[in-house]
C-alpha cells in the first residue's frame, strides 16, 4: 500500500520515535496534542484544568507504551484517542471515589460525634476524630502487600515526586504509576470504598 505524503511521514516519525528519536517523539506529541485536548478530552470533561492533566497523563502514557503501536495505516491518532478515553474514564471513575470517600468521612464525623460533650475543648475533639481515622487508614494500610504499601507511602504520605518513588522502587515511572494505581485500588477496598 501506497501512503500519501502526510501519512508515510507520520509513519516516518512513529518509526523514528519508536527507535528512541527524542526530536521525533516531540514533533508527533507537539501535533496531536491539541486535537486530543480540544476534540477528546475537554468535551469529555468541561473543566480546562483537568484537561490538562489528562493530556498530561495521556501524553506520559503514550511515551511510555510508543513501543507497542504498530502501524495500521489509520495513523497513531486513533491510538493516543483510545490513551486519552482510558485517562478521561479514571478520570470519572476517580472523582466518584473521592465523593463516596468524602461521604464516608463525613458518616465517619458523625460517628465520632457522640464521644463529644458539652463544653469539651476543640483540641481534644481534634485528636479523637485524628485518632479515629489513623486508627481506620493504619487497618487499611496493614492489609496491603508490602511493595503497595511502599508506593502509597512515598506518593501520598511522604508526597515525593513519581520519578523519585520510582526509583526508589527500582521500576519504570509507568511501572511505578500501575503498581500505585493497583495500591490505591487495594487500600480503598480495604478503608471500606467502593
Amino acid at each position: 500500500m501506497v501512503l500519501n505524503a502526510p501519512a508515510a511521514e507520520e509513519k516516518a516519525l512513529v518509526e523514528a520515535a519508536q527507535a528512541g528519536d527524542a526530536a521525533a517523539l516531540r514533533m508527533l506529541l507537539e501535533r496531536f496534542s491539541q486535537p486530543l485536548y480540544g476534540a477528546v478530552i475537554l468535551p469529555r470533561i468541561g473543566i480546562a484544568a483537568d484537561a490538562e492533566d489528562i493530556l498530561r497523563e495521556t501524553l506520559l502514557r503514550a511515551m511510555d507504551r510508543l513501543g507497542t503501536f504498530q502501524w495500521g495505516g489509520a495513523g497513531i491518532f486513533p491510538w493516543l484517542r483510545q490513551i486519552a478515553i482510558h485517562q478521561v474514564i479514571d478520570h470519572v471513575r476517580r472523582v466518584q471515589r473521592r465523593t463516596r470517600l468524602e461521604e464516608r468521612v463525613e458518616r465517619q464525623a458523625a460517628d465520632v460525634m457522640p464521644l463529644h460533650h458539652a463544653g469539651a475543648e476543640d483540641l481534644l475533639i481534634d485528636q479523637q476524630e485524628r485518632a479515629l481515622a489513623l486508627k481506620t487508614m493504619g487497618a487499611a494500610m496493614d492489609v496491603l502487600n508490602e511493595r503497595y504499601r511502599q508506593a502509597v507511602t512515598l506518593r501520598l504520605l511522604e508526597e515525593r515526586p513519581r520519578e523519585e518513588c520510582a526509583s526508589t522502587m527500582g521500576v519504570t515511572v509507568g511501572n511505578f504509576d500501575v503498581i500505585l494505581h493497583r495500591a490505591l485500588a487495594a487500600l480503598r477496598k480495604a478503608y471500606g470504598v467502593r
